[in-house]
């Protein structure tokens, strides 16, 4: 028998989860030249079916946005890819092929698709030559999708994904086969597939090297998320030893429940408003489960995540109003799209510096017609008064200005058009990029609200990738750089008597819990399952004595002293210790690849 192994890696999201292992693999496209049997043929034709309207919605997105950016007569090429998934004969001859032939729709296509590839390529005309490409980005584009439904409902539910890299669609395919976890040869805490991760509640470990080329799919292992550990091999002992662990923590988990309802003040009276970060349905029902709480953050790129598409106007405003019900009478702070970094629009290139490039509130101001679609979906969603509007990646007072005004617009043509709407909506910005220090106390006489999103102003402060497993242990919220930023933007904020929040992981690290709160922040937003013990450590902390431990860290010079305090403080303030570190015993070999 092969002896235990215990890998460390970065620990991405908390939990312990003990299963076998699917391997996940991005290849190159390898078409199946399979025969089907006869009750196959009409599931073959319903996936090819599915793969061409989600290719056609792709192409027809690609189609606008490369209108907008490069114009009508160079976005014709994309044009043309329409209309040959458009052409009926085409795409029911390929249909009648899979029924007489019983053979595979991937297979088919590849062979119909490179028949009129040949006739395009052989062409006398210059112009149909040079057209052969683009019968080769249909075919890579069609085979792709017919590939990605297959490859997830091949996975096995209650498996451990082991991946070289997970984007965050990948992680959301695979939520749907009630995965146990996922370990990655690459990434960082604050990815989004990461907060992804979190935000379902799947244990994660990232930035084991190579980890993906050792294991097997069916290979038994455990994951540790709260330590970074991934153990293959497991012996018996260490197999009890963590589901004694796991006991552990779920009954921790429980004794935190007791503070869900209980006001969120400290010891002395300080209110420090605690709510929650918010994306998908699983985590809506934590809102309803555990009692109303506000939403700090509600993230809307899922919705286009998921069905690889912006949404419409109506499908928003549904899930706008839904959210907005659910936690009447309480408030939803709804950031507008942030797409771009690692969350690519469908069709989009690769940028070479993506977290710098054509993200946030700049794709938005460049895809007016989508943003505005989306703003107009709130506002007609807001009428419960509800709602509030929070602006991604501003970097000048003149983005600003400019959402703001785009915003006025739609809202004069719901005005015309006797749309109700609350007018007095308030509107925020995302605290995410360094020169808004210098700029705060402009944009703060303009803003309703700031709230700080630290996975991105820590990466720009520190010139750190969150995505980097090389660079994992420099991106740090407890550099003396970050704490002293947080504390000039909540004083300026206070200055000019708008509140401020904190939204980011940063908000959700229990040991950072004690440290915001002498800090002075409003509000913090967290993922929702730290939402007991985070509430719990704020009714159990004395506000004169957090402010003397902010000054204290303010004068700090160095992240590992500030960790050090704050971690001796997390244990003095903690209800309970037994989310302590598991002790591995006997043999085993330890490897550290991070």
């Amino acid at each position: 028998m092969s002896q235990e192994t215990i890998y460390q890696g970065i620990p991405a999201s908390p939990g312990i989860s003990y299963s076998r292992v699917y391997r996940y693999q991005k290849s190159d496209i390898i078409i199946d030249d399979g025969e089907l049997h006869e009750r196959e043929i009409s599931l073959e034709l319903e996936e090819f079916d599915k793969a061409i309207e989600r290719s056609l919605k792709e192409l027809k997105k690609i189609f606008e946005i490369s209108k907008e950016r490069i114009g009508n007569d160079d976005s014709m090429i994309f044009d043309a890819q329409i209309e040959i998934l458009n052409d009926q004969y085409f795409i029911n001859k390929i249909r009648e092929r899979i029924q007489i032939e019983k053979r595979t729709a991937g297979y088919i296509f590849h062979d119909e698709i490179q028949t009129l590839g040949k006739i395009f390529f052989n062409s006398t005309d210059e112009y149909f030559r040079q057209r052969f490409s683009d019968i080769e980005d249909v075919k890579n584009r069609v085979i792709r999708n017919m590939k990605s439904d297959k490859l997830v409902s091949k996975v096995e539910e209650n498996s451990i994904i082991v991946a070289h890299e997970l984007t965050p669609a990948d992680t959301i395919l695979f939520s749907r086969r009630k995965v146990q976890g996922y370990v990655t040869d690459v990434g960082g805490t604050t990815s989004h597939a990461a907060i992804i991760s979190r935000a379902l509640r799947v244990p994660a470990v990232t930035g084991i090297k190579n980890f993906s080329f050792q294991i097997k799919t069916g290979e038994f292992i455990i994951l540790d998320g709260f330590e970074g550990l991934v153990i293959t091999n497991p012996t018996g002992e260490t197999l009890e030893r963590y589901e004694q662990k796991l006991s552990e923590v779920k009954n921790y988990e429980n004794t935190l429940l007791k503070f869900i309802d209980l006001p969120s003040e400290t010891l002395d009276g300080k209110t420090v408003s605690l709510t929650v970060n918010i994306e998908f349905d699983e985590e809506i029902d934590f809102v309803t489960k555990y009692g109303h709480c506000d939403i700090g953050l509600y993230r809307t790129e899922h919705l286009f995540l998921e069905a690889g598409d912006f949404p419409s106007e109506k499908y928003q405003y549904d899930e706008y109003s839904h959210i907005a019900n659910v936690v009447y009478p309480k408030t939803v702070t709804i950031r507008t799209y942030d797409i771009g970094g690692d969350k690519l629009l469908p069709g989009s290139q690769r940028e070479a510096n993506p977290f710098l490039g054509w993200r946030g509130i700049r794709l938005c101001l460049d895809k007016e017609i989508v943003f505005r679609e989306q703003l107009r979906a709130i506002l007609m969603a807001s009428t419960l008064r509800n709602i509030r509007i929070m602006f991604p990646m501003i970097s000048s007072l003149l983005e600003f200005r400019r959402a703001k005004e785009i915003l006025d617009e739609v809202k004069r043509e719901l005005d015309e058009n006797e749309i109700s709407y609350d007018t007095e909506i308030k509107v925020g910005i995302m605290v995410e990029v360094p020169s808004v220090y210098f700029i705060a106390s402009e944009l703060a006489k303009e803003v309703d609200f700031f709230s700080i999103g630290t996975n991105d102003l820590i990466q720009y402060l520190i010139a750190v990738d969150r995505g980097n497993e090389k660079v994992a242990d420099l991106f740090d919220s407890f550099h003396p750089a970050v704490i002293r930023f947080i504390k000039k933007i909540i004083d300026i904020a206070h200055e000019n008597k708008i509140p401020v929040s904190l939204c980011g992981e940063m908000a959700s690290d229990p040991k950072a819990t004690v440290l915001l709160t002498g800090l002075g922040i409003d509000e913090m937003s967290v993922v929702p399952y730290e939402y007991p013990e985070i509430k719990s450590l704020i009714r159990n902390t004395n506000f004169n004595s957090a402010e003397k431990l902010a000054e204290e860290i303010l004068n700090c010079n160095n992240a590992v002293s500030i960790r050090q305090k704050l971690t001796y403080q997390y244990e003095s303030t903690r209800i309970d210790k037994s989310k302590n570190n598991i002790g591995l015993t006997g043999e085993s070999t330890q490897i550290n690849i991070s």
